[in-house]
């Protein structure tokens, strides 16, 4: 008998009779598909463990009660975009309850597993509804998703039960998101005979790892899934054991059976945990690479009139590497020869208006200068487009918070509506923790951009993750932090000025007056005009305490006022 403090996660499937008993077959090519693309990889990716099975529902125990929201809230995403045309619409009910749980043989018990039954039992299909233990564990970036059910009496449980739901009506509004009509992968399941279940578990866990890591690239999109459909890419991969000894076979393909990749990684069952997470960053980098360099020819071989609105939309998402001046400007230029093709096209309206943000926050003032009437047109343009992209909204508050017309509350109220939207989106993370940045909130900041950063290792995005992080490094007081990020970044990238601001201003407030120089010296050598009222001003922050202690720093180091 084991007993532990546990998040417990009930989840069922609606209706599960009345469809066996309209399609029998059919429903059971659902169900292997759920399992295969949508329950096993989310469960398996994060960290959860399948500890009962009745058929049409499921007990699963999370070591964390975040992993266990995030883990409902994708599956409950990825059902709502549909399954099969010939499969029947499977819709589930979930929930979560932290309380203690007895394991013992093939069975567990407990107030934890009861609670989430009853939570599960009383929810509606397609919500997610979790207990007040629950929902005081989770952080800045899921809570938001949540709205006050109130105390609710649920059956057998003697006192009434605090809870906080997610509605159907509630997920993802970001499901078809810019990158749709974009560059696709389709990731296979892993597929393995061994009927051990740490090997059925590890071949779900690096499939869903391998499908967040690709899916969070902001210019290509994954999905799990045993048909590869429309997708420019396939990626199998076949997972292989004889006793302990491990060998994941890997073979990436594009539409026309063309082998990119084939490798293999070999591991143990003894260090498994360690080598799944190892796999699939290596994977996913090599994938990424892989693709990148293939992508990049592909465009280059192209003459300028066979390029399509997509093509130059691509060249624009893949051109935002390094968040240098010149990867900057060539982004921008591709934008808007994207617009110039197919007018109004969401996905290069956002990468105009990132590249633009971007260059007007890093202070590239000649850039700047060039686009500017380019960047009014897609600012309209995308007002245009509210249901289609609603990250579009943040331009509602970007341009008013630079000249202080907006109410740090309505930027509070936009961001927490993009989170609810989608939290687990990667762009949509970066975006709100660097507005929490320049509202000088450094707590929600970090939530945001750790979650972005854990999603997308393999970003071009990560530098500005990066960059972000240390400025709420700074505002939370965590000044060696900043600079352990910041030196991170700049062995990526020496050309995106922030890093070198960021770390000038956190050896100052240490005291390391010498570094601190040297940083603001490299920040003069990129940016002779460059002055703390001109930092402030292009990013519209905040004057908070923890916005202070970054500007405190940068004067310092000896950054002009």
């Amino acid at each position: 008998m084991k007993r532990q403090l546990a998040a417990v996660l009930a989840a069922d499937i609606c209706d599960y009779s009345r469809l066996m008993g309209e399609d029998s077959e059919a429903m059971l090519r659902a169900l292997r598909r759920l399992r295969a693309e949508v329950f096993g990889p989310n469960i398996a990716s994060h960290h959860g463990r399948i500890v009962k099975s009745m058929g049409d529902g499921w007990i699963v125990l999370f070591s964390s009660a975040v992993d266990a929201v995030s883990s409902a809230m994708r599956v409950q995403d990825r059902l709502a975009e549909g399954g099969h045309p010939d499969e029947p619409e499977i819709r589930m009910r979930v929930g979560v309850h932290l309380g203690d749980v007895v394991e013992e043989e093939n069975d567990v018990f407990g107030d934890g597993v009861n609670v989430a039954a009853r939570l599960e039992q009383a929810a509606a299909p397609g919500s997610v509804t979790v207990s007040e233990a629950v929902y005081g564990s989770l952080d800045g970036t899921l809570r938001p998703s949540f709205d006050d059910g109130g105390a609710w009496e649920l059956k057998n449980i003697e006192r009434p039960v605090h809870v906080w739901v997610r509605g159907e009506t509630q997920r993802s509004i970001i499901a078809s998101r810019t990158k749709s009509d974009g560059l696709k992968i389709t990731v296979a399941p892993v597929a393995t005979t061994d009927d051990r279940y740490e090997v059925q578990e590890l071949a779900h866990a690096i499939t869903g790892d391998v499908t967040t890591y690709l899916d969070a690239t902001i210019w290509m999109s994954a999905i799990v899934s045993q048909s590869k459909g429309d997708a420019e890419y396939l990626l199998q991969l076949s997972l292989r054991s004889s006793g302990d000894r491990l060998r994941l076979d890997v073979q990436l393909t594009d539409a026309a059976n063309k082998v990119w990749l084939k490798t293999k990684f070999d591991g143990s069952l003894t260090d498994i945990f360690d080598w799944q997470d190892s796999v699939s960053e290596e994977l996913s980098g090599q994938v990424l690479r892989t693709i990148f360099d293939a992508e990049q020819s592909r465009l280059s071989s192209t003459s300028e009139a066979e390029l399509t609105a997509s093509d130059r939309t691509l060249q624009a998402a893949l051109a935002l590497e390094l968040l240098d001046p010149q990867s900057l400007e060539k982004s921008l230029s591709y934008v808007v020869a994207a617009l110039k093709i197919e007018r109004d096209r969401p996905d290069a309206l956002m990468l105009g208006l990132i590249a633009y943000g971007c260059s007007q926050s890093a202070g590239y003032s000649g850039l700047c200068a060039r686009y500017e009437g380019h960047a009014k047109e897609w600012s309209q343009a995308s007002q245009r487009l509210f249901d289609v992209e609603p990250r579009f909204e943040l331009n509602r508050i970007a341009g008013p918070r630079f000249d202080g017309t907006t109410e740090p509350h309505e930027q509070r109220r936009v961001l927490e509506k993009l989170l609810r939207a989608a939290s687990w989106d990667y762009v949509n993370l970066c975006f709100c923790g660097w507005e929490f940045v320049f509202l000088g909130l450094p707590e929600p900041a970090l939530d945001c951009l750790h979650r972005a950063l854990k999603l997308g290792r393999h970003s071009p995005w990560r530098l500005a993750v990066l960059g972000g992080l240390g400025i709420a490094y700074i505002q939370s007081g965590q000044f060696k932090k900043a600079i352990e990020v910041c030196n991170e970044g700049l062995a990526v990238s020496a050309g995106y000025i922030t890093l070198y601001r960021v770390t000038a201003a956190a050896y100052a407030q240490l005291g390391e007056r010498d570094k601190a120089l040297a940083a603001i010296a490299e920040v003069l050598k990129q940016m002779p005009e460059d002055t703390i009222s001109g930092v402030r001003a292009r990013s519209g922050y905040q004057d908070t305490p923890g916005t202070r202690l970054y500007f405190e720093g940068l004067k310092m180091a000896g950054l002009p006022e």
